[in-house]
């Protein structure tokens, strides 16, 4: 039966109809069952919840301005870390399983070279800066590397070891970075010659800050240390340099970009810390090992030549094969694997310029403090063997 008692609001029924239209599509279009009592009121239902009636009665403003609680959680507030750690986390993903990045498609390094782009643009604002962080110190994980945009010859970490011959021959098992009290860094490749025999090889070197943004540092490395079976040490090479500035740093990782704008992702503890990155360079060549590897190389030589000398073809093949061998290894190993040009030559004669400049002032500043306190301590002395004197 049709009701004629007149509206509260003065206003035609018709008026209302929208607003109820309106909230019921609000419950359908909402994850929630919505049902019509026989009061003709809406009821929407949360997680259990029934709300309170949304339009029982278009003409009383106080039900249809009811305000309705669905029941769901209160937005959490949004942290200023909480990007930079959701790109990290995608990083780590996508780089994980692609031995430092050798194995990773040109798309997703495309989309990992942007996401760390993005870091080092968050990593502007971060306080304490880098060389003041105590994050900095520790051992890495060399988890991934990137010429980036830069026109860098050869793999950005582990040199020549790290190139298609260098990976065939002697198989990477390790890729370590340390940045060590007070002033100290070590890089390690560890590997299996012709894949069981263990070694590795290492640097280490001085690092000295650069520029006023406290996230750039130059190292200059001694000659790397080549070790066979952990017990046959042989420095080779020659002194080398890096510029490096750290973009970003965490708990989890420290992102780092060379002076030619090669990326580089760390991460942190784990392996590294079982590498013995401390003693990495400290080894000294012995004659036992210069003997060896000697021995090794010539024998190469002269077994090749003892079978090519015998005429027949499978003979001569496989000294061919010996020849070869020892001539990938030898460009593999020759300069302890670095791949140096004339600008890295000259950047490193620059570099010990600078660390002998910085020795001599240090001396000479040393002294000048040494021989104040003695002219200090004799002018005292003098003084006070003149007054019992003059008493």
């Amino acid at each position: 039966m049709l009701s004629l008692r007149p509206c509260n609001n003065m206003a035609p029924i018709a008026s209302h109809k929208p607003v109820l239209l309106v909230r019921a599509k609000l419950c359908v279009r909402l994850p929630w069952v919505v049902r019509r009592p026989r009061n003709n009121a809406l009821v929407c239902r949360t997680s259990g919840i029934i709300t309170e009636p949304v339009a029982s009665n278009p003409c009383n403003n106080s039900e249809s301005n009811t305000v309705v609680n669905f029941g769901g959680p209160e937005p959490a507030a949004h942290h200023p870390d909480d990007e930079a750690r959701h790109i990290v986390d995608e990083v780590l993903e996508a780089i994980e399983a692609t031995d430092s990045g050798l194995q990773i498609s040109p798309e997703a390094r495309t989309r990992v070279d942007s996401l760390l782009d993005r870091l080092e643009t968050l990593g502007t604002t971060q306080q304490p800066r880098p060389l003041d962080n105590p994050l900095l110190w520790g051992n890495y994980n060399v988890a991934y590397t990137s010429v980036g945009r830069s026109q860098e010859r050869g793999e950005p970490a582990g040199g020549r070891f790290r190139g298609r011959i260098g990976r065939a021959l002697f198989r990477t098992a390790g890729l370590f970075q340390s940045v060590l009290k007070p002033d100290i860094a070590t890089n390690k490749v560890e590997f299996r010659l012709f894949g069981f025999l263990p070694g590795y090889v290492g640097l280490r070197g001085r690092v000295l800050p650069q520029g006023d943004n406290g996230d750039t540092v130059q190292v200059i490395f001694e000659p790397p240390v080549l070790s066979i079976a952990n017990s046959l040490h042989l420095k080779i090479g020659k002194p080398s340099s890096v510029v490096l500035s750290t973009t970003y740093l965490d708990e989890r990782v420290r992102l780092g970009k060379g002076s030619r704008g090669s990326l580089f992702v760390f991460t942190r503890g784990g392996a590294a810390d079982a590498a013995e990155m401390d003693q990495v360079g400290l080894e000294r060549t012995s004659l036992t090992a210069a003997a060896a590897f000697t021995a090794f190389f010539v024998s190469l030589f002269l077994g090749g030549a003892a079978l090519w000398v015998s005429g027949q073809l499978v003979l001569k093949a496989a000294a061919l094969s010996m020849w070869l061998l020892g001539a990938a290894m030898g460009a593999v190993v020759r300069q302890g694997g670095l791949v140096m040009d004339r600008e890295d030559e000259r950047m490193v004669a620059a570099a010990k310029a600078d660390l002998e400049r910085r020795r001599q002032e240090q001396e000479q500043g040393r002294g000048t403090i040494g021989e104040s306190e003695r002219v200090d301590r004799t002018g005292g002395g003098g003084s006070a063997a003149a007054t019992p004197a003059a008493a």
